[in-house]
């Protein structure tokens, strides 16, 4: 079967290589101290508050508070009494002459929101921003915005955005919304829509729509579900996905009409009647079989197959872009691409909603560092990119909706980043670990990874199943505690998920989460007696 793909392009055409959790060379030549703690951050004296500066033109104390001329631009910037004052501002901001040139990406050496937004060519570098506070447009704080940060004016010292704000007296858990640039006088919040709204972005995070050629007659998947190959398959007749007998332990083949797992109820194992698809699992299920009933009239966005699912994704959404601090200034987070709905008219959300995709945005950076193109071979799908992005596609086996990704940062910086995705109670996948190259060989893989693992035990998940290189195999066994997938009834219950799949010579490893170790801990030495 030919496939035409709708509407891509190929964004990374380094290589076809395909890259798998811990080929960001964390291995025992790379990372040989893994239970080393990180070195701690140099101290920094306290900051001064800066004296509050009025913006000329904005009246004084006593004014009667009517914003003209560049003050109500500003507050305009800060607080827009509708969409389409803020759309006006960033239209005006897209059309100024930027000079700025874009360093190849060995030359930068943090990855954060302000270098995405200089990359992007949204802001420019070294180009001046004012804190203001919101109640009066006061100038509180200057400086000039860097890839690695934002150099305050007054003490000439590279502070994050947070540090800024603080700096400039104020605490709003939103710096982003009053960190303005000085020539535009648009916020660095808006920078970060206009940057997610730029061509280049929204191609990374298209729908995978996979469309056969006009003339074909076989509509269905060229790949198995399980194993990536092709060859004999047989076909669902219901969806696009082709399976190889024995990779799914068929036996027989079927006489007739056959449905994979896919298409029928996850209960009863059949596709007569309504069927309801579970948003946690993504598996199929009837209303009189279990799980949650559809009501028409108030059609939730969300269903599930049962309280468990339902648990599990209500404790993944509540943690969506909660910072969770560890020793050593550092962090871990999980974070989710958010689309339009997910932007209630509650300002909390909206301001959350665009931290999570400009995060997404720089996680991707980071991963695309840590790996070559990793391209199907059948689609030509960008798999880390779309991972990454947790974009959905027609067909099941590149539908990689539902991933989180989780990152390790230390102040603004992202350190490294990994992807996974919670099918269930029984099971959790991870494709993909990464860690920059200028922090290798400092046991940061194995930070987020004990991170991650706690985080799924307070899930009440069983298993961990990872991909990894052949002459990694070893150190995911030895120091991360994984096994090899062997057991017949494991690799049973495995071919029912929609787990990413890769090449043969990739080792699918498995850990039972109940059992694991902390990886912070060393590992006990050997008792001679």
């Amino acid at each position: 079967m030919g496939y035409n793909l709708r509407d891509r392009k190929l964004l990374n055409s380094r290589g076809t290589y395909f890259g798998s959790s811990g080929s960001d060379d964390e291995s025992y030549d790379s990372d040989p101290d893994f239970g080393t703690p990180a070195r701690r951050p140099r101290t920094r004296r306290s900051m001064p508050r800066a004296a509050g500066i009025r913006i000329p033109g904005s009246g004084g104390e006593n004014s009667s508070g009517n914003l003209t001329g560049n003050m109500e631009r500003m507050w305009s910037g800060l607080h827009p009494r509708t969409s389409e004052h803020r759309r006006r501002l960033i239209e005006i901001n897209r059309r100024r002459k930027r000079t700025f040139s874009r360093v190849p990406d060995v030359a930068i050496t943090k990855r954060t929101v302000l270098s995405w937004l200089i990359s992007m060519g949204v802001v420019s570098e070294n180009e001046e921003v004012w804190y203001l506070d919101a109640p009066w447009g006061n100038i509180l704080g200057e400086g000039k915005v860097t890839r690695e940060g934002i150099v305050c004016m007054c003490c000439s010292r590279l502070v994050t955005v947070g540090e800024f704000e603080a700096h400039a007296g104020w605490k709003t858990n939103k710096p982003y919304q009053h960190i303005v640039l000085a020539e535009s006088l648009l916020s660095l919040f808006d920078c970060q829509i206009e940057a997610w709204e730029e061509k280049e972005e929204e191609e990374r995070r298209k729908f995978n729509h996979i469309q056969p050629a006009p003339k074909a007659v076989d509509t269905s998947d060229d790949a198995c579900m399980i194993c990536a190959d092709g060859g004999d398959l047989i076909c669902c007749d219901t969806c696009p996905s082709t399976f190889h007998p024995k990779c799914i332990f068929m036996e027989n083949l079927p006489q007739g009409d056959w449905l994979c797992f896919y298409c029928v109820c996850k209960y009863c194992g059949t596709a007569r009647g309504i069927l309801n698809k579970c948003s946690q699992c993504d598996k199929l299920y009837h209303c009189k079989c279990g799980g949650e009933k559809l009501d028409l009239m108030n059609r939730a966005s969300t269903l599930f197959c049962g309280k468990t699912c339902k648990k599990i994704y209500e404790r993944l959404e509540r943690m969506v872009g909660v910072r969770n601090d560890l020793e050593d200034g550092l962090s871990w987070t999980h974070f989710q691409r958010r689309g339009q709905p997910w932007t209630a008219s509650c300002e909390n959300d909206e301001y959350t909603r665009v931290e999570c995709n400009s995060k997404i945005a720089v996680a991707w950076q980071v991963m695309n560092e840590c790996f070559l193109s990793t391209m199907d071979r059948h689609t030509r799908a960008n798999i880390v990119q779309s991972i990454v992005y947790n974009c959905g596609s027609n067909f099941t086996r590149i539908n990689y909706s539902g991933f989180y990704t989780a990152v390790l940062e230390k102040g603004d910086e992202m350190i490294s980043a990994a992807s996974i995705r919670v099918h269930g109670k029984m099971l959790a996948e991870m494709p993909f670990i990464g860690t920059r190259g200028r922090y290798r060989r400092q046991g940061m893989a194995r930070v987020l990874q004990n991170c991650i693992e706690s985080f799924l035990c307070s899930l009440k998940i069983e298993t961990l199943v990872i991909p990894a290189m052949d002459q990694l195999t070893g150190m995911w066994i030895d120091k991360y505690f994984f096994a090899r997938v062997e057991d017949e009834n494991l690799k049973q219950a495995l071919s029912g998920y929609n787990v990413v799949m890769f090449p043969a010579d990739v080792v699918k490893l498995h850990k039972t989460l109940s059992m694991r170790p902390d990886l912070n801990q060393a590992p006990p030495e050997d008792n001679e007696d």
